[in-house]
Formats: structure tokens, sequence, C-alpha cells
């Protein structure tokens, strides 16, 4: 069997796995009844959510392609990919609230709710979630940045990887949009259809700039970094600057408003990070961050 042709079915393999996890167990969650038993409730979230590292480290496995450094740092040399990873995710944070009073007609006023004690309270309380969030999104990484973008990437080149890598990404998210309404709510025409093509849109757009700062630093630590304070800085940020009625607005009717926001601005944010990709590493993989390499 050739290179290509088993990077190729290494591919098909992980996507089996890591769809069949979430479109099993994520259902479960998001229909799952009040009062429902909470370890079993664990057990199905891991599943799910952890979906994409499982099906990397299934796959791995099956191809006996090792586990050696599975999580190395490599923090020397490489301060401007960690810079970003917090930068971007903050920088996103204080755009979105920007973009959703201003398209939502609310205006922009750095309204602090219940005084600055409290928001601050809020924010350090969101902080605290951000290394959570990090936690689970480490399920998410291993398997989207530290595996199938660099698949992608020997089989497609760069640009097949950041496209085909954003839509599988994207529609893995099908669950949670259709029975929960994540990001775009449930009230919009063409749902749930509309909802699943702006979360692939929003997944190559972050895809581009997770994937720069992966191969920036060579580690899927820093993916794993921004990705977890991009799901928690906006929260944080919303408490202190946006008026209740807004927080409430962004939970309700307006949850699509707020949804084509964020894709806006993942675009914004991807297509300068997919620039840089190209003028950087357009030539291959690179001898500092290359999928043979992402475990060593």
């Amino acid at each position: 069997m050739t290179s290509k042709k088993k990077d190729l079915l290494s591919i098909a393999v992980y996507i089996f796995i890591c769809f069949t996890l979430m479109f099993v167990f994520g259902p479960l969650i998001y229909t799952a009844e009040e009062g429902a038993d909470f370890g079993a409730y664990q057990i199905v979230y891991l599943m799910a959510a952890f979906s994409p590292c499982i099906a990397c480290l299934l796959t791995r496995l099956l191809f006996r392609e090792g586990f050696k450094g599975l999580l190395y740092p490599k923090f020397s040399g490489n301060f401007k990919a960690y810079f970003l990873a917090v930068i971007i995710p903050l920088v996103f944070g204080i755009l979105n609230c920007v973009l959703i009073t201003v398209s939502t007609g609310a205006g922009f006023t750095f309204k602090l709710e219940g005084g600055i004690f409290t928001a601050l309270g809020n924010n350090m309380l969101m902080s605290v979630y951000a290394y959570y969030a990090m936690i689970v999104i480490i399920g998410e990484e291993l398997g989207w940045r530290a595996f199938l973008y660099d698949k992608l990437e020997k089989c497609f080149g760069l640009n097949g990887s950041v496209v085909i890598g954003g839509i599988i990404w994207g529609l893995w998210h099908i669950p949670p949009i259709v029975h929960m309404g994540l990001n775009f709510g449930k009230d919009y025409p063409g749902f749930p259809y509309v909802g699943i093509a702006l979360m692939c849109v929003m997944c190559i757009g972050f895809g581009a700039f997770l994937q720069l700062i992966r191969k920036m630093s060579g580690s899927v630590i820093a993916p794993i970094i921004a990705h977890g304070l991009i799901d928690s800085v906006s929260n944080s940020l919303a408490t202190m600057f946006l008026s209740e009625e807004m927080i409430m607005d962004m939970a309700g009717g307006k949850k699509f408003i707020v949804g084509i926001c964020i894709t806006v601005l993942a675009v914004i944010i991807g297509i300068p990070c997919w620039v840089i990709l190209n003028k950087k590493y357009k030539k291959g993989l690179s001898a500092n961050t290359g999928a043979e390499n992402i475990w060593i």
C-alpha cells in the first residue's frame, strides 16, 4: 500500500470512528431529561466530546503510528505562537461584543452589569472556566489539528486541509446544531441546514487560525489554549460589557444574529492566517510541524 493510500485509509477510519461516536452519543446528551443519572450522562458526554481524540488514538493504534510526545508543548522559541493563542481569542471576544451590539442596534456602551466588582468577579469565574474548557478541548484538538489536518495536508495540500478539514469539523457539530441550536438557535429560515453550512464556514475560518499556531509552535498545545479561550472568553467579556437584556437576547430570539457575528469574525480572523499559512508553509509540512513529528 502506498503512503498516500494509507493516509487516505487512515482518514476514512478516523472519520468513521469520530462521527459514529458523536452521532450515537451526541443526541443522548442534548435530549437528556432533567434528573438523568449523572454518572451515565458524563460517560455519554465524554464519548461525544472526546470522539475526535478517541478516533485519533484508535486510528494511530490500528495503523501503528505511535503516541510518543502526545502533548509535548515545545514552549522554547515559540513565544509568538503562544502569544497569538492568547491575544487573538481576546481580540475576538472584544470584537464579538462590538459586532453584536452594532448589528442589533443596541450600541456599545461598556456597561458593567452589577458594578465593576461583580463584573470582574464574573470575569474571573469565566477565566477558571477557560481552563476547564481547555481540558474538554483536548478531546477535539488531538483529533483535528494533531491528526486529521496533517493527514489531509499530505493528501490534498495545505489549502485542501483547511477547507476539507473545516467542513469535516463543521459537520461533526450536526447533533448539537440540530438538537440544541448550537450557535444559531432554531428560529431561522432553513433550519438546520443553514446553521450547518454556517458552522462549516466558521470552522474553516477558525481552523486556519488554529492550524497556523500549531504549525508555528510545532505542538497541539497552542491550539488547545486558543480553542479553549475562544469557547470561554466571549461569555466572559459579555458579562462585563453587555447589558443583561442583551445577554438574554443572545440566548433567545437574537441567537441567529449572534451566530452570524461569530461566523463573520471567524472569516475575518481566518483569512490573514490562511494567507500566512500559504506564505510560510505552502511548500509542504515543515520539519518542525509535520505530521510525522507532532508526537515527538
